[in-house]
């Protein structure tokens, strides 16, 4: 019996040393050693959780400590990657030169709308009309300046100078020429609806699409980097663990095996130490590989000014625990503003509001080409010079009235029925997002409290791991509990880090569903 209580205390002594050990930011999170005074309890118990514990960010600015000269690199903060995806991603980049295209566009309609000038020349030589078989000649030039606006009037400015024996349809002029000034103004079908007015205004349209896709595109990219965001903060944590719960083995079977040459522990508990050892070798290299793996997602999202892609971040900048904000739920009151910024501010339904404009355009033109044609011109002049006539006038009303309106009226159908169809989409779109939104709130409630039960499990493993020891060290336990003990608390460490994940993904989620960033 005394040769037992002696191994015990030997071991009890290693496991001691174990949490002595470890450096002082390791111990924060790693399983800690034998108690030493209840109040001594109470502080490392403390310090454990909340250091394991901390609450999530939340999409929420944390107030970080003014950096020092030759400090580590600050923390990169989820704000920080929104950022650099909205200065230089190229995936955004390509949406903004969409939105250059569309204003190019733009800018072609509008040059239906540009002035014209125009100038003809004209020399005849031909068998006269009234002596057949004479030549008659004939020299004309003419300048035509045009230019229509937006409601479809046309206004003209015109010159011409015909000399010679003049052939129809031209007519002669003084020897200085004729001078028109005039204007051609549609009564019914294109006054201030026609198909040039009406390309401008839905090429503006067009912008405000490119700038929603724009905004689609960012909203996009932030949902993906929110999540690879944190699942690489997750991974980085759970890393931190498999070190500590290595470090832990490490000394510990140092302890034993120096014990078990001593012959004051039996070798099967150096055997069984050493196997501990490289279980957690095993975890700590796919732990590793999972850090891995959430580097090189994350780093999709980090982009240099040249559009090359960052290196994968390091470990060294992922934002430590202790800076992070208390979690809560989302009260009723946010879940209703949230809907409602959400309906105000979504580019999904301002996207429906312009396709909308788009076909009501489209209907206004089709409306108008059931009009008749009604078209009033009237173009006073001036012929100047030796052989002038003074004041000239040309003017006159044209009509056209199609008797059918089958292409109108197809249309006026074709513009209507889709009016409906986005109107039920816009139906659809508002109950998708307002459900969204209901969900979203749920999913962090529901995880808050999650996180709460598993921070209390994790307070529970830790007061159990440490009575495991104490009970090893009076020799009422085995070295097997220990490690059962301590595994059980790593597992809730990683349990609680995946679901403050969860957490802060669910956050950032309804954060952008409401367009609050």
């Amino acid at each position: 019996m005394t040769n037992r209580l002696g191994r015990r205390l030997a071991a009890g002594i290693g496991l001691w040393i174990t949490g002595a050990w470890i450096s002082p930011g390791s111990a924060q999170i790693a399983a800690p050693g034998i108690v030493q005074s209840p109040s001594d309890d109470e502080r490392r118990l403390a310090s454990a959780v909340a250091r394991a514990a901390a609450g999530p960010q939340s999409g929420r600015r944390p107030s970080l400590p003014a950096p020092r000269p030759g400090s580590p690199s600050p923390p990169l903060l989820l704000e920080r990657v929104f950022q650099i995806i909205d200065d230089q991603h190229p995936k955004l980049r390509g949406s903004v030169v969409e939105r250059q295209v569309a204003t190019a566009k733009r800018i072609e309609k509008q040059g239906a709308f540009d002035p014209i000038l125009s100038v003809t020349t004209d020399y005849l030589r031909y068998n006269s009309s009234s002596k057949r078989g004479q030549v008659s000649e004939a020299f004309g030039i003419g300048t035509e300046v045009n230019f229509l606006t937006r409601s479809g009037i046309k206004f003209f400015a015109a010159s011409s100078l015909n000399l010679g024996a003049t052939k129809s349809p031209l007519s002669a002029t003084g020897d200085a020429g004729e001078y028109v000034f005039g204007l051609k103004v549609p009564l019914f079908r294109d006054f201030r609806v026609n198909e040039k007015s009406v390309g401008e205004r839905q090429a503006f349209l067009g912008e405000s699409q490119a700038d929603i896709a724009v905004a689609q595109t960012r909203l996009e990219l932030f949902r993906k980097a929110a999540d690879d965001y944190w699942d690489w903060v997750a991974a980085k944590r759970r890393l931190d663990v498999a070190r500590n719960l290595l470090d832990i083995a490490q000394i510990r079977n140092e302890a034993i095996r120096q014990r078990a040459t001593a012959g004051d522990l039996p070798p099967i508990d150096a055997v069984e130490a050493e196997q501990e050892v490289q279980r957690r070798q095993a975890a700590l290299a796919k732990a590793e590989r999972d850090f891995q793996k959430a580097q090189f997602k994350l780093s999709l999202s980090l982009w240099l000014d040249d559009v090359t892609a960052q290196a994968p971040p390091d470990e060294s900048v992922v934002l430590d625990a202790s800076l992070q904000l208390e979690p809560s739920e989302v009260l009723p009151a946010e879940i209703t503003d949230g809907i409602a910024l959400a309906l105000q501010r979504r580019p999904e339904l301002q996207l429906i509001a312009v396709l909308k404009d788009t076909t009501r355009l489209d209907l206004d033109l089709a409306r108008n080409q059931r009009r008749p044609v009604l078209d009033f011109a009237i173009a006073p002049g001036r012929d100047v010079g030796p052989g002038g006539i003074g004041a000239t006038l040309k003017t006159g009303f044209i009509f056209e009235l199609p008797l059918r309106q089958r292409t109108a009226d197809g249309r006026i159908a074709q513009a209507q029925l889709k009016l409906q169809k986005l109107d039920l989409e816009e139906r659809t779109l508002r109950q998708q997002i307002a459900t969204e939104i209901n969900d979203l709130a749920s999913a962090i409630n529901l995880t808050w409290q999650r996180y709460l039960a598993t921070k209390r499990e994790l307070e529970s493993a830790i007061v159990l791991e440490r009575g495991e020891n104490q009970r090893f060290l009076l020799g009422d336990s085995s070295l097997f509990l220990v490690n059962q003990r301590e595994r059980a608390t790593a597992e809730a460490r990683n349990k609680l880090i995946d679901v403050q994940a969860e957490y802060e993904q669910a956050r950032a989620a309804l954060r952008l569903a409401t367009m609050q960033f």
